[in-house]
């Protein structure tokens, strides 16, 4: 693919295991990811371009007209996948290994694609100015809005691979710090992951871990909580009393609450948890409040330049830009 250099605003390199089926042995296609099930990872790389028009917090996709004709993809306008390669376990692991780099590894959300996980990614990273490597773990949501029984179903599959992950980064990567970040169902998946270091005694050295939007039930929060703290040497949620796919998460479950949802009585707190009310912030309207932690200046902001020694912050809505020095 022939890039536009002059139409982009600069280019992130993703890392990725997925436990998604993936068909044919050698080389990678997009077309090749779908969203069945594998026993094992599939690890690689994908190189996300950012269009030059880009905004914060936004990732900007082709669009469609009245006539459901879609918009030609774009370097200048859209995000795009520049290039996506299939690595062997111990290519990975060598690629990875650093001892003086930090590691982000995003695990995505409900009703999330593999290509719009890297964009995720690599827009996070990229609005944040985060300098280490970026990582996903890309577990098999089917990526529809009707899907969400198969995708939670597919969250309780996907825990062995995610364990998998963090075992390999932890004993080859070598890398200085470790920062997890966990998006809505990929919590689930998360939580999952630390029960089986937990049941193992494996320590998974993750520096820091976010759960943002965390579309996991309240009791079960509480139940595992003392996993998640030894888990981590500090450990942040963000919650929100605006979001509205975490109310309707909470009423097909028949839920009483969830991690990330900021009830009248305030959010769930732990002590050794910082929480985060975003709720001020919330304006994704169209996409149901849900990702509030990656479009907004002051909460990207937050991710990376937070209050240890408080146990509840609330973030107010501000005009004022946001610099990451």
């Amino acid at each position: 693919m022939v890039v536009n250099k002059a139409a982009i605003k600069g280019v992130v390199p993703v890392y990725f295991a997925t436990d998604r089926e993936v068909a044919g042995e050698s080389g990678l296609e997009l077309s090749q990811i779908s969203y069945g099930r594998a026993a094992s990872n599939t690890f690689g790389y994908v190189t996300v371009s950012v269009p030059i028009i880009h905004k914060m917090g936004e990732v900007e996709a082709p669009g469609t007209n009245w006539f459901g004709i879609k918009e030609v993809e774009q370097d200048g306008k859209h995000f795009r996948i520049q290039k996506l390669a299939r690595l062997s376990r111990q290519e990975f692991a060598a690629a990875i290994a650093n001892p003086a780099d930090s590691l982000m590894l995003f695990v995505h959300g409900y009703n999330v694609a593999f290509r719009d996980a890297a964009f995720k990614a690599a827009q996070i990273a990229f609005d944040a100015n985060y300098k280490g490597r970026v990582m996903m773990y890309s577990w098999p949501s089917k990526g529809g809005l009707t899907d969400y029984d198969y995708d939670r179903e597919s969250a309780l599959f996907a825990p062995d691979g995610l364990f998998d992950l963090l075992q390999l980064i932890k004993k080859e990567g070598k890398v200085s710090r470790v920062i997890v970040i966990a998006h809505s169902l990929g919590s689930e998946v998360v939580l999952g992951a630390l029960q089986q270091a937990a049941l193992s005694q494996t320590t998974l050295g993750i520096t820091e871990l976010i759960f943002a939007a965390p579309d996991v039930d309240r009791d079960l929060y509480l139940q595992r909580a003392n996993q998640i703290k030894a888990a981590a040497g500090a450990v942040t949620l963000y919650a929100s009393s605006t979001d509205l796919a975490l109310l309707a998460s909470m009423e097909k479950a028949q839920s009483k609450s969830r991690m990330g949802f900021v009830t009248k009585n305030g959010p769930t707190l732990v002590p050794g948890i910082e929480t985060i009310d975003v709720s001020a912030v919330g304006g994704e309207m169209f996409a149901l409040n849900h990702s509030t932690y990656s479009t907004s200046r002051a909460v990207l902001g937050s991710v990376w330049i937070q209050d240890s020694h408080s146990r509840l912050i609330v973030i107010q809505a501000w005009n004022e830009p946001i610099r990451f020095d």
